[in-house]
């Protein structure tokens, strides 16, 4: 596969990936201090639409599945839902003054779904042109730098001196990066990236799509997707907390950290691409779980007192986290063409949209599981110390419990290995299947 068709095809990430940060940090706190409604309510909101969210995807998924066309599988999804994408996002990047709860949710909801149907298609449509073993190390590569790319380019934005914080000029800012590149990396992608056709199949309930959960090869999947989703969001949730209490570093200097812990992951990307290519994609990922709880341990316990002597280490660990999105994005990938393979039917659709659903619980659970114990404990955010069980609890949870499932991670992913060579067999088995059925 040619590099321009790889980067055209991650290229939406860009914009998407502009989408997450405010959701999950800075959307919460702008409609809870500048648009004035109550904390309680704005929870409330985000909660029940995330909830709905995660219910939809597995119907999207099977909808793709079903469907086919002149213009591919995937293609139409993505770009159908990009201009309800951007108007759902203008709603909910600009609430006009005095918007109640109505607004946000309506937003949310219009917001959740396009972004829903842009996620599975993009990655539906991923499995589908990268066929070959190695070369879904590298697409999925492409597309997990890209992301990362617009992470910190939206994360930017409130730094910018003429924003200075999460503020209404901040806040718009945002909405206007994702509403220009999602239609640019989208446009792009449909103009340069092909589909390959597909047969289309016997209809399927979506109750026997769905048992697709309990086969092996994908379940051991989403399940490491799920638990590195928690350790991660956990983590990252605690990142300003921990590096307080622990090495005594400020919000700033944290704040530091973090867009190195971002940095070193664009040099992960491409680190654990390369090594799966070698040694396989199911050895490489428990390595790269295995380095995760290893950094996480030295993090913990080497002296740092300062941003410069921290910044080795997360650079380190930043390089680490892209293994999980990439490998087992393409694991997946490789997966649902051994299942396809058995049963004769193409789910890539629908075990896109479960793999959205694991990440998605992961990213909701995460923060939850952390901010709840901390608050059983008593722990303070506005203290200037901690009593011994807040601070033990506090350490258990950005550094102990992360790193136990990062190794539960590298366990469970061993069991579900696919050789280069195993693929290339599936592979040619497939596209001999496919020819005769086109035939």
């Amino acid at each position: 596969m040619k590099l321009r068709t790889r980067i055209a095809y991650a290229l939406p990430s860009v914009g998407l990936a502009g989408l997450s940060l405010p959701l999950l940090v800075y959307l919460p706190n702008f409609y809870a201090t500048s648009a004035g409604l109550p904390l309680a309510t704005v929870g409330l909101c985000f909660l029940v639409v995330r909830l709905l969210d995660i219910a939809f995807d597995p119907l999207v998924g099977a909808a793709m599945d079903r469907s086919r066309s002149r213009f591919g599988r995937f293609r139409p999804w993505l770009a159908s839902a990009t201009p309800v994408l951007m108007v759902f996002t203008y709603l909910l990047f600009n609430p006009v003054a005095g918007s109640h709860a109505a607004h946000l949710i309506l937003a949310l909801v219009g917001l959740y779904a396009a972004w829903s149907i842009c996620f599975v298609a993009q990655l539906g449509w991923g499995c589908a042109i990268a066929t070959d073993y190695h070369g879904r190390n590298t697409i999925f590569a492409w597309w997990q730098g890209l992301y990362l790319l617009g992470s910190l380019l939206v994360s930017a934005i409130p730094m910018l001196p003429q924003f200075a914080g999460v503020n209404p000029g901040s806040i718009h800012m945002m909405g206007w990066f994702i509403i220009v590149a999602v239609p640019v990396g989208v446009a792009t992608a449909l103009t340069v990236v092909p589909e390959p056709a597909s047969v289309a199949p016997p209809k399927v309930s979506i109750g026997d799509r769905l048992k697709l959960i309990t086969v092996p090869a994908i379940a051991r999947l989403l399940a490491v997707d799920l638990l590195l989703g928690i350790a991660v969001m956990l983590g990252g949730s605690l990142f300003f907390f921990y590096f307080g209490v622990r090495h005594g570093i400020d919000r700033t200097g944290a704040a530091i950290l973090f867009f190195l812990v971002n940095l070193g992951s664009f040099g992960g990307v491409w680190l654990w691409s390369i090594l799966a290519g070698r040694i396989g994609k199911h050895r490489a990922a428990a390595g790269a779980f295995c380095a995760y709880a290893v950094m996480l341990a030295l993090i913990h316990f080497v002296p740092v007192a300062t941003v410069a002597q921290a910044a080795p280490l997360v650079l380190l660990f930043g390089a680490t986290l892209p293994a999980g999105p990439v490998l087992v994005r393409s694991m997946l990938g490789d997966a649902g063409d051994m299942m396809e393979l058995k049963g004769g039917h193409d789910h890539k659709g629908l075990i896109a949209a479960l793999f959205a659903n694991s990440n998605k619980l992961g990213t909701a659970l995460g923060p939850a599981i952390g901010f709840l114990a901390l608050g059983a404990v008593g722990f303070n955010p506005m203290a200037a110390t901690q009593t011994a069980y807040a601070t033990a609890m506090l350490f258990g949870l950005a550094i102990g419990l992360p790193a136990m499932l990062g190794l539960t991670c590298a366990w469970i992913v061993t069991r579900n290995p696919i050789t280069a060579e195993q693929h290339d067999a599936i592979a040619a088995e497939l596209g001999a299947r496919r020819q005769a059925a086109m035939a």
